[in-house]
């Protein structure tokens, strides 16, 4: 018997119906498809050459390139300005670009709370967390400041007696690190002289000069000019002495200011990165971390190699964000609360 038009195009509907519930439960269940850049990729920086982001972004870049670890060239592009804020606001308008990454830093996680930029950590894409790098107060080799007990002495006597230079932003890490050693040895952190400059070497060119008298900058800025001999570091933020280098100066703690602190370093993404975007960078982070010449750069810098995935870094950032409100409150830095 011929099937009549009518049943033989209902057969079909629902032949196709069938096909298409098919596909969509494979479709479902079939993992992402693997993503990878097809383009040059830009590795944005929020504070100028020479700056410990810089260092670091132009130190990967180089390993990147030499293990082809990346697929594609990666070029890295200083955007400054604002404390980071004009390269935040350029990642934030390439919504879903897996092109486009940016060296993280506290900056981020601080300035929407002390109020120099709208941005948080929440705007854009986790991708990973790097390691943690320390907070040292240097001054040159011939400072009438002898040592970190007398630092916190003259302050404690008279906050504006000494002028303090730190980068990239007022309340960012630099300024944390120098404020939690002040409070804690009992100075009025609020009367201290401060200058902004846009980048630690920016900042150590003006302790050089004679125009301010102390800086706070990041242990890889400070060892750059303790190596040269033109620099003596008066103060660590880390728990115990570092190595190397750095093993001859103390920590606040053994001055006598409970003080520790240390500032993350990783990658963000573009804001509404996908699963498949995100997986890749993370291997790059991944095998980066494995890589003998960055585990090197890590402990000639004595940094504090820690690696988180995507997931992991926003979950630490999200803790962080409440430590942050307490210690910004304290130093008279937090101005809102996003």
């Amino acid at each position: 018997m011929v099937a009549s038009p009518v049943a033989f195009d209902r057969r079909r509907s629902l032949a196709l119906a069938c096909a298409g519930a098919a596909l969509l439960a494979v479709a479902h269940s079939a993992p992402a498809q693997p993503w990878k850049p097809q383009q040059p990729v830009e590795i944005i920086i929020g504070s100028a050459a020479g700056s410990s982001p810089d260092t670091m972004a132009r130190a990967i870049q180089r390993i990147w390139q030499d293990k082809r670890l990346v697929e594609v060239p990666a070029n890295v592009v200083n955007r400054v300005g604002g404390g980071n804020t004009v390269a935040w606001n350029f990642l934030s308008q390439r919504p879903g670009d897996g092109h486009f990454l940016m060296v993280s830093n506290i900056n981020l996680s601080a300035g929407h709370l002390t109020g120099t930029t709208p941005w948080s950590f929440r705007d854009f894409t986790s991708l990973g967390i790097l390691f943690h790098e320390y907070i040292a107060l240097s001054v040159v080799a011939d400072s009438p400041i002898k040592d970190g007990r007398d630092l916190l002495a003259r302050l404690k006597s008279d906050p504006g007696s000494v002028s303090l230079a730190v980068s990239s932003v007022a309340g960012g890490a630099n300024h944390i690190g120098a404020g939690l050693a002040f409070k804690a040895a009992g100075v009025d952190v609020r009367k201290v002289r401060t200058v902004v400059f846009d980048s630690a070497g920016k900042a150590m060119t003006a302790l050089l000069g004679g125009h301010v008298d102390v800086v706070s900058s990041s242990i890889t800025a400070a060892l750059r000019q303790v190596r040269a001999g033109k620099t003596r570091v008066l103060g660590v933020t880390s728990p115990r002495r570092l190595g190397g280098d750095m093993a001859q100066f103390p920590t606040w703690r053994e001055l006598g200011a409970e003080a520790e602190f240390s500032n993350y370093r990783g990658y963000i993404g573009a804001p509404g990165l996908g699963a498949a975007q995100v997986a890749y960078w993370e291997g790059v982070l991944a095998r980066l971390d494995a890589d003998e010449a960055w585990r090197e750069y890590v402990d000639k810098n004595e940094l504090d190699r820690e690696l988180m995935n995507g997931r992991q870094a926003l979950q630490y950032l999200t803790e962080l964000d409440g430590k942050l409100r307490a210690i910004l409150g304290d130093l008279g830095l937090l101005k809102q609360a996003k």
